[in-house]
């Protein structure tokens, strides 16, 4: 991994969120704190828990058991002691459950006593509804949607709606919009990436350039530089020139791979 990171560096990659799908222990920690010294890659550590039906992801059983006060203390003093730089990825499934609500509460609270940049997961397989719930909740807990990633709005298929309708009005609303499963064949969607140029276009022109971030979502060991992929470095190797090729400016792309994560991850800690 540090090799791969090292490679990706040298492809122009600045820094790379983690996201967490589950509690981590300390090895994990300690392996990310050394793959990153070694390799001179930042690495933004997020945390949270993840569920998603669609995907037979589910909570740990302990979660169920733990009220929503419980789980706030967890996640404060795991970021705390973890040093984390974001919540996330945050899941929903397309059927809301009592229990994941009572997380994203639990983060939206934990975010307004540290401050914590937000992250989320919307199903794969495309689901607007759940990107307005999820920023739903944290707009009646009094969160500024500035502090909020809504992700996977790339699944939406391309029949789904009028192009790019759900971006834009999660934008309108001041969230940031998450196509972050970029650059590379995702089963679980199967959207392709000509649509996915098409969808950004839309939110381009509608104005909302300072809202989009993009990701990989992923890199699959199969798509590792060592196995002659892209390795972490598709969104820029693989994806950035079709935007480029259909038209966007190099002032846009600094702007959407640079600039925008740059706001979204600061913050100004708070003590929890």
């Amino acid at each position: 991994m540090v090799e791969e990171l090292k490679m990706s560096h040298a492809d122009g990659v600045a820094c790379l969120p983690d996201a967490g799908t589950d509690r981590r222990d300390d090895r994990t920690i300690e392996n990310l704190r050394q793959i990153s010294t070694r390799s001179g890659m930042p690495i933004v550590v997020g945390g949270g828990y993840y569920q998603d039906f669609n995907q037979q992801a589910r909570y740990p059983p302990q979660i169920a058991m733990m009220t929503e006060d419980q789980l706030i203390e967890e996640f404060v003093r795991d970021a705390a002691n973890q040093r984390w730089g974001s919540f996330g990825e945050i899941a929903s499934s397309p059927e809301p459950q009592p229990e994941e609500q009572k997380v994203l509460r639990a983060i939206g609270r934990a975010h307004l006593r540290t401050n914590l940049p937000i992250f989320t997961h919307t199903p794969h397989a495309g689901c607007p509804p759940c990107a307005f719930d999820q920023l739903g909740i944290f707009e009646s807990l009094g969160i500024d949607p500035r502090r909020v990633c809504i992700g996977h709005l790339t699944g939406i298929k391309p029949d789904a709606e009028p192009l790019g309708q759900t971006a834009k009005a999660l934008a309108q609303r001041g969230a940031f919009l998450g196509f972050d499963t970029v650059g590379h064949m995702l089963n679980m969607s199967a959207v392709p990436e000509a649509h996915k140029v098409r969808h950004i276009l839309a939110v381009l022109d509608a104005g909302f350039e300072d809202h989009l971030l993009l990701s990989a979502d992923s890199t699959p060991v199969p798509q590792l530089k060592a196995n002659w992929g892209n390795g972490y470095s598709s969104v820029v190797i693989q994806f950035v020139p079709k935007l480029r090729y259909a038209g966007v400016k190099d002032a846009t792309l600094h702007k959407i791979l640079g600039d925008n994560p740059r706001r979204f991850l600061a913050f100004v800690p708070k003590a929890g």
